[in-house]
């Protein structure tokens, strides 16, 4: 079985439908080969015990009036015989093989049986006729070379058509399969030209080749789909792909200015090396610029193994009631820890599901909320308020209230029958209009909304992607001025 499966691994789909038709074909052609002949078999068969029947006949006829005047003489290729009661042969034209009864038992009974001699087979048939005297019994026989001979050339005729049907429908099939498959062999082509032209041929054919996809059929059929899909996969790649060049450039981009940067501090460090508190004090803004870095690559890093692997972990409704309320207890400390005097609260308003997780593990969620709520502890503390003598209309930036005030953020975890709703609200400067469509985008950050002298860009982005993971849904409403508030909606699956 393996040679078998080798080889037709190396034939091609059009060889392979049409070794498979001939297969098909040849055992469907002996099939019925055997079967008509064994049919017209049968027939013959039973059309020689109808003949029998009518040889004897008339010597049945005669007996039964009168056995010892028999006047019917068989005729040509009739053997009959007529015995007595007593055994004895009245009168047989039976040939010296089948004498003295045609070897068929006299049973009193009608018998057909088949008889085969040195020289031929015969169909040998008794039938009995009840007299007063006695049972007497009529033997006839009938040469099967005529039935044979009609068998023969029915096999040979049914043998040769078969083999040109079988030739006929191995030919049919392979063109037929050959022309099926055409599109399919336009579409590779098609697909290796687009390929060819996207790494060796020139800018403009490249650019191009970017916008270029598979033809699709007029015929809305199985290829049709096919290409309808394969465009989509084209589609998929090259957006990752331009995603990934994107997140290149930007990555480029986000991590020349703090290289440059600490670069910077440490020429100054060292000019500075015999003064020891501005040498310090370098130090200093050098550790903090190395804690930007390793904030962008570790969020880089998230970010690629969410678009790479996706989340696969899953959480009930008592793991994301838990992780909130660890994250406001983490949030609360880093408030604390950057001086800003905000209230951070949660509520939880709504009773637990009777059945349902969402397919984010309870770590991914709290992520999700360090994140948001980090993002609204640094709007409420990049408020600023208004030089002396101006409002916060000639400023462009919203009033805001003193550091020990600085504002509230609240999370929410509601439910309902198909998802879980996780709502974080802030009132803190919010986020312009025009932003709030780009703001889940990478590297985006807008300076009036957030302060991002140490942000990268990647917190909403992050938090897009695990959203996204999870099959669910984020939505942002903004009033500049009057604070942010971000709703996000998990599927609960079985």
């Amino acid at each position: 079985m393996n040679w078998i499966r080798g080889f037709a691994g190396r034939l091609s789909i059009t060889a392979r439908i049409a070794v498979g038709s001939f297969v098909v074909a040849v055992l469907i052609g002996v099939v019925a080969v055997i079967g008509i002949r064994a049919g017209v078999s049968v027939i013959l068969d039973n059309a020689t015990v109808t003949l029998l029947e009518h040889d004897a006949e008339p010597f049945a006829q005669q007996v039964a009036r009168n056995p010892r005047d028999i006047e019917t003489i068989p005729g040509e290729g009739q053997y009959v015989a007529i015995v007595s009661p007593s055994g004895q042969v009245k009168m047989s034209s039976l040939p010296k093989s089948l004498r003295p009864f045609g070897h068929a038992p006299l049973t009193g009974e009608e018998t057909i049986s088949r008889v085969s001699t040195s020289v031929r087979d015969y169909i040998v048939r008794t039938a009995p006729v009840v007299r007063t005297d006695g049972v007497w019994h009529i033997v006839t026989a009938r040469s099967e070379d005529a039935n044979e001979l009609v068998l023969g050339r029915l096999s040979a005729a049914l043998i040769v058509g078969a083999a040109a049907l079988v030739a006929c429908f191995t030919v049919a099939s392979f063109i037929l399969a050959r022309t099926a498959l055409r599109p399919v062999n336009a579409m590779r082509r098609q697909a290796d030209e687009l390929a060819r032209r996207q790494s060796a041929g020139t800018t403009a054919e490249r650019d191009a080749s970017a916008r270029e996809l598979l033809e699709v059929p007029p015929v809305r059929d199985e290829l049709a789909a096919l290409a309808v899909t394969l465009n989509g996969l084209i589609e998929g790649l090259r957006a990752s792909a331009d995603r990934e060049k994107q997140l290149v450039s930007d990555a480029s981009h986000e991590l020349r200015t703090p290289l440059a940067v600490l670069r910077g501090e440490l020429e100054l460090a060292e000019l500075d090396a015999g003064d020891a508190d501005a040498l310090l004090a370098d130090i200093r803004q050098s550790h903090q610029t190395v804690l930007r870095l390793s904030n962008l690559a570790t969020n880089l890093l998230e970010l690629s193994r969410i678009d790479a692997h996706g989340q696969r972990g899953e959480s009930n409704w008592f793991d994301l009631e838990d992780e909130l309320a660890a994250a406001i207890d983490r949030s609360r400390q880093a408030a604390a820890m950057q001086g800003v005097d905000c209230v951070i609260d949660f509520e939880v308003v709504a009773d637990a599901p009777a059945t349902g997780t969402v397919a984010l593990s309870s770590q991914e969620f709290g992520r999700i909320v360090d994140n948001l709520i980090g993002n609204s502890i640094k709007a409420l503390a990049s408020e600023e308020v208004p030089a002396e003598g101006a409002t916060a209309e000639d400023s462009g930036v919203p009033s805001a209230a003193a550091a020990e005030d600085a504002g509230t953020v609240t999370a929410r975890l509601t439910h309902d029958d198909a998802s879980v709703c996780l709502s974080i609200i802030d009132d803190g400067p919010g986020m312009p209009s025009d932003f709030v469509p780009i703001a889940l985008d990478r590297f985006t950050r807008v300076d009036a909304a957030r302060n991002t002298t140490t942000g990268s860009g990647l917190g909403l982005a992050i938090v897009a992607g695990l959203v996204d993971a999870a099959r669910g849904s984020i939505r942002l409403s903004s009033d500049p001025g009057a604070g942010l508030t971000v709703d996000i909606m998990l599927p609960l699956g079985a």
